[in-house]
């Protein structure tokens, strides 16, 4: 068996200065193989890297759909059949950023196979090394550039093999990967759905004011944003009281739990495609709250709400790409897919300031993620988190899956769950991006968010709201 690993490593050089925790011998989690078509593939403990039969072929299919001209972020190196198959597809034009944390994977790679055409390529970027505080700054740094390219061009892959081969060393840039393929995979579980949805609300769409006629009509108006976090619990009582203060705007959750309660939102958002959210509204459909809702929401909800209607696209979604003269003409929000997300952008496009969230926990506080307001709609959050809900469900759904420890907004720790925590991270962005509007969280139990100032008590809301 011929052993590339001196020429390889050599090469490897100018992609990470951690080449010498590489082996030059096979590692004892490594089994080698050659396949049926004559290509060497390998087994990690007992885990099937590349196909036992024609690992080219796989690896070519594996970027079929790449456009040229992508940049593309990649998890998992492999023995780089599929890395050259996306050179070959992204082109002279685009880029392709690699990440491998599994020193006996790429050992056998460099050992195995002559990678020197592939590491020598200039279009193509390799991230390695031992220790998580090593890699994650240049993880960081690449990212920065990699966001500047227009958001159409990007392309995350994940190497599903490679991936299950992280080591238990790298525990933050792992959970910031799962989160990474929770969202990147999000549009594939509902993609039909959000497309059937799309073409039941076409005619809707079209003769339905957008989220564009509605930009700066609330110019310096106080705007609260209504969530189904434990934290509302705390204000639901005082609502009422500061009612005439605020336009006071509501996610589809907590829309049953206001209107329960004879408080009658201004304004309620929904994005979610799925026939369960219409529960939240069938107490709510002649109420005098405007909807506004994104293309592939629901179609029973955009057809059945007999309040006004306003449409926002969101931007880059593929059911709706190909109509981007309405897209502009309507408007879009980068919110993501959290329904509180897209509140909080459509707050700051209507010129709310300050805004107020509440509800907003984004964590498991108190050892739930729901308010004891919306515990009869607990079975339907349960219904739709089972099928990766854009609404966060309570705890007992979550807590079999992996929990992640995040700053508290009293300085302690609370857990959150990866879903909850993208959507932290959208909250955060979305703030950062609008530094001229104040953004508070009131009286959240839940996880800090960052450029988002918190609001400890009902008083504190009461006093800047009289200051304004």
């Amino acid at each position: 068996m011929n052993n590339f690993f001196n020429q390889n490593t050599a090469a490897l050089k100018s992609h990470t200065d951690s080449r010498d925790i590489l082996s030059p011998s096979l590692p004892i989690t490594i089994t080698s193989k050659t396949t049926v078509k004559g290509d060497i593939t390998v087994q990690y403990n007992n885990i099937l890297i590349h196909s036992g039969y024609d690992p080219v072929k796989e690896g070519k299919d594996f970027a079929k759909n790449i456009r040229p001209g992508s940049m593309v972020f990649l998890y998992g190196f492999g023995l780089g059949y599929h890395i050259e198959a996306l050179l070959n597809r992204i082109g002279d034009q685009g880029i392709l950023l690699t990440l491998e944390l599994n020193p006996d994977i790429l050992s056998a790679a460099m050992i195995l196979k002559d990678q020197t055409r592939l590491l020598k390529h200039p279009r193509f970027k390799l991230i390695f090394g031992e220790k998580e505080e090593g890699v994650a700054p240049a993880v960081v740094k690449y990212m920065e550039n990699f966001n500047l390219c227009p958001e159409s061009a990007r392309e995350v892959l994940f190497h599903n093999p490679s991936f299950q081969c992280i080591p238990d060393s790298f525990p933050r840039i792992a959970n910031a990967l799962e989160i990474l393929q929770i969202e990147r995979r999000f549009p594939a579980v509902l993609g039909g759905l959000e497309e059937t949805n799309y073409r039941l609300n076409r005619e809707i769409i079209l003769r339905t004011p957008g989220i564009n006629s509605l930009r700066d009509t609330f110019l310096g108006k106080p705007g609260i944003l209504i969530s189904a976090g434990p934290s509302l619990d705390d204000a639901l009582p005082y609502l009422q009281t500061i009612r005439h203060k605020i336009l006071l705007a509501s996610v589809d959750t907590t829309f049953p739990i206001l209107s329960r309660e004879g408080i009658i939102p201004d304004y309620v958002f929904s994005l979610d495609p799925q026939e369960e959210s219409f529960n939240y509204f069938t107490e709510g459909l002649d109420l005098p709250t405007r909807l506004v809702f994104t293309p592939t929401a629901n179609s029973r909800i955009v057809h059945s709400f007999r309040g006004e209607k306003f449409v926002v696209f969101k931007e880059n979604h593929s059911p709706t790409q190909g109509d981007e003269a309405t897209m502009v003409e309507k408007g879009t929000t980068r919110s993501g897919g959290s329904v509180s997300c897209l509140g909080l952008d459509c707050l700051i496009q209507f010129g709310c300031e300050p805004i107020i969230l509440i509800g907003q926990d984004c964590a498991f506080s108190g050892n739930r993620s729901y308010s004891g307001y919306s515990q009869t709609n607990e079975k339907l959050m349960d219904k739709i988190d089972q099928k990766q809900s854009l609404s966060t469900s309570h705890v007992e759904k979550n807590r079999g899956k992996k929990q992640i420890r995040v700053e508290c907004a009293d300085g302690k720790e609370v857990f959150t769950s990866q879903v909850m925590y993208s959507y932290l991270r959208t909250l955060e962005q979305l703030a950062k991006a609008h530094p001229n509007t104040r953004v508070y969280n009131l009286c959240s139990h839940g996880a800090l968010i960052e450029n988002i100032q918190t609001l400890g008590s009902i008083s504190e809301l009461i006093t800047l709201l009289e200051n304004i």
